[in-house]
């Protein structure tokens, strides 16, 4: 999964174009996990605007969790995430004015999850599945190049492999900076 991910980001980094604005995020997240008590993690993304309000991104996040640490029955669980989707940024003048935008993203790709329990040998499970995911959020572009974000959404994993009755879903926030890298921003037209 991991090496999906490293690829996926190789490949959209080769991707040129003079009129496409191009930004990289970054961001700590908390997930609820269904079966499992929440997980948090970093994220990153990669992205490039198809027009000026519908940005394409592709996401990676990696979010963990340990349940009693120290004990005998202690269970470590990992969520890692790798998704492309849709970001919708519409234009509001009342916003618009403070530099404050809406965004609304709709995610599809594939989720991993593994649970261990490090002192039962033979403990560790493996389930993977295809990921959806909805977010929506405030951001605010504190300059041309720097733009902080906070995300609440919704996700599910449905695993498809094996005979796994596993429920990986619920709601899902995120604090990030998106970085613009590249591209034409006019501050004076909106971004």
């Amino acid at each position: 999964m991991k090496k999906i991910i490293i690829m996926v980001f190789i490949i959209l980094s080769g991707i040129t174009s003079s009129y496409a604005v191009f930004f990289i995020d970054g961001q700590y997240s908390q997930a609820a996990t269904g079966d499992y008590d929440y997980v948090s993690g970093g994220a990153l993304g990669l992205g490039f605007s198809l027009t000026d309000d519908i940005n394409f991104l592709v996401k990676a996040s990696i979010e963990t969790n340990t349940e009693n640490k120290g004990a005998l029955d202690e269970l470590k669980y990992e969520l890692a995430r790798a998704t492309g989707g849709i970001e919708y940024i519409p234009s509001f003048d009342i916003l618009d004015e403070y530099r404050v935008y809406w965004r609304t993203s709709l995610n599809l790709g594939a989720a991993e999850f593994e649970s261990d329990m490090p002192e039962i040998k033979d403990s560790d499970e493996t389930d993977i599945g295809v990921h959806l995911s909805f977010w929506t959020g405030l951001q605010f572009n504190f300059t041309q190049n720097i733009a902080p974000f906070f995300d609440i959404g919704y996700h599910k994993t449905f695993f498809t492999l094996g005979d796994s009755d596993l429920a990986i879903s619920g709601w899902q926030m995120a604090f990030g900076v998106r970085f613009y890298i590249g591209g034409s921003r006019d501050y004076n037209t909106g971004f």
